[in-house]
């Protein structure tokens, strides 16, 4: 078995794969989302095991919550890529009129492609 990139070749339609990495940027970004999220009306269920972020002055603190609770205010979720997507449709469908959604909106739509796609 050789590592040479001719083996690729024979498959031009090859389509590459690659997990998400929380950035301080895509951090920072996330925060903007989440207060308007939050201010739509989204409601995040936690569970053990979730991981979630705090601002501390410039930076983040990561942490997960295993039967704590208690540890998470002001504490901001970071949801899987795909939870994120389907807050995203499930704000297309809310029946919420309100500017806030529509930001929030549009806001995650911007988030996922700069940050996903």
């Amino acid at each position: 078995m050789t590592d040479s990139l001719d083996e690729l070749e024979g498959f031009p339609n090859r389509v590459g794969f690659k997990n998400f990495t929380w950035t301080h940027d895509a951090l920072r970004d996330w925060d903007d989302v989440w207060s308007l999220l939050w201010r739509a009306g989204l409601k995040w269920e936690w569970q053990n095991g979730d991981r979630y972020v705090r601002c501390k002055g410039d930076e983040y603190e990561r942490f997960a919550v295993y039967n704590d609770a208690h540890r998470l205010d002001m504490a901001i979720p970071l949801p899987e890529v795909y939870i994120i997507k389907k807050i995203g449709t499930w704000l297309l469908g809310a029946h919420i009129d309100d500017n806030v959604a529509s930001e929030a909106g549009r806001l995650n739509r911007e988030w996922i492609n700069k940050y996903v796609e």
